[in-house]
């Protein structure tokens, strides 16, 4: 498999004599190091280390009375999703429910999947990527908002 094909994306694949399918890809693991845009100085891509996973947060139901609810989810902070969606508010999701992915690296950034080209894994014992997968599967599981 190519590592740089790990995108959330449909895609065909051809399966022999048999029609084709469509397959979704997940994102790339906690730890995966990416390139995504430019460094500061604008001469090569930047690197970044994959620290959790995203989604565009979906508008909350919300009671009319439930005005604390509404101040919440309207004080989170909006981001450019770089698609036809515009503007939208970020949560933390699991994996496989990830369209966008937070980085960390000199700064930190959160880039959609198929704009992340993987370039390696970080250098860490199994026992500290478990724990860093085990904290982003909490935070997924919780789809807690990005303020």
């Amino acid at each position: 498999m190519n590592l740089n094909d790990q995108t959330n994306s449909p895609r065909l694949v051809s399966s022999g004599d048999r029609n084709l399918e469509c397959v979704t890809m997940v994102a790339p693991d906690v730890g995966t190091l990416v390139e995504y845009g430019l460094n500061s100085f604008r001469t090569e891509p930047a690197r970044y280390r994959v620290s959790s996973w995203m989604r565009a947060a979906p508008v909350p139901t919300l009671d009319p009375d439930d005005f604390i609810g509404q101040i919440l989810f309207e004080s989170c902070r909006e981001f450019d999703t770089k698609s036809d969606q515009g503007r939208r508010r970020m949560q933390f999701c699991l994996r496989e429910e990830a369209t966008h992915v937070s980085l960390t690296g000199i700064c930190g950034a959160i880039a959609p999947i198929d704009q992340c080209k993987v370039v390696g894994v970080v250098e860490w014992t199994e026992a500290l990527l478990a724990d860093e997968r085990d904290h982003a599967n909490r935070l997924g599981a919780a789809h807690e908002m990005l303020f």
